[in-house]
């Protein structure tokens, strides 16, 4: 039989690349072997804590986090565990356990820091309900527990509500539905979001808005047509109210289709 060099070469190279990749991978695992054992020794340096909005919200702290990693809080005794032992994968869904985190993000990096990034829920509604309860509806639509260490300055809203806050989420009521369309829609807009300071719904479930300046209560009915009813009370007080003054009428009723109907005090 001829030999045949070509072949000969090309089937060397196929070898070549397949002894390669095979001297490759096992680098690679006992790279990964070698490292893992690196970290299992390491030890925790530092927390590192990152908290967002970067607003005014005090849900969450950093004694929070740290009774979250170990029960009584104590942050020198954490600093003395290995990485290993604080069972890392298991802190993001400790810390999802509350109520008032939204999202979070727990990592390490091999000098021993504990990189945690948390997003706040963001209250927009304050629920105050007759006998004393209360809960949050938050920019999502969803129901969370009002908190012992801060209060959110948001709209609130009192009268005839009836849903409780039982530890679900879901908004069950058409009145807290409504509700939290009227927060949506004055936490979006500057003017009204500074205007607008309390909600207060009656015995026929219809919203009365109290604002903040005018000595006036804005009967709104429901939130049908609601940019409208809003347009409609944004021209009033410029074309009406500015003129003749803010505390001239007892009330503004906007549930009537084409036209405001004032009560003068």
């Amino acid at each position: 039989m001829k030999f045949d060099k070509q072949k000969f070469i090309s089937r060397l190279k196929k070898v070549g690349i397949i002894t390669m990749w095979v001297l490759l991978v096992s680098g690679l695992i006992v790279s990964l072997a070698f490292i893992n054992k690196e970290v299992d020794d390491i030890h925790c340096s530092k927390i590192s804590l990152t908290l967002s909005p970067k607003n005014e919200l005090l849900f969450i702290d950093r004694e929070t986090v740290l009774k979250t990693i170990r029960s009584d809080g104590n942050e020198k005794l954490i600093l003395e565990k290995k990485i290993a032992d604080l069972n890392i994968p298991n802190l993001e869904k400790k810390l999802l356990n509350n109520k008032m985190i939204f999202k979070a993000e727990v990592f390490t990096d091999l000098n021993g820091v504990i990189n945690i990034n948390i997003q706040q829920r963001e209250p927009i509604l304050r629920i105050l309900k007759t006998d004393g309860t209360g809960f949050y509806i938050d920019k999502n639509g969803l129901k969370m527990p009002l908190s012992e260490r801060f209060t959110a300055r948001v709209l609130i809203a009192t009268g005839n509500i009836f849903e409780n806050y039982s530890g679900s989420d879901s908004i069950q009521s058409f009145v807290c539905s409504e509700l939290y369309k009227i927060a949506t829609h004055v936490d979006k807009d500057a003017f009204w979001k500074a205007q607008i300071e309390q909600i207060f719904v009656t015995a026929e479930s219809e919203i009365v808005l109290i604002p903040k300046v005018g000595d006036h209560q804005i009967v709104f009915g429901d939130t049908q047509n609601m940019e409208d009813k809003f347009n409609k009370l944004m021209l009033f007080y410029k074309e009406g109210l500015s003129k003749v003054g803010w505390n001239k009428y007892k009330t503004i009723n906007l549930s009537y289709k084409d036209q405001i109907v004032c009560v003068k005090r």
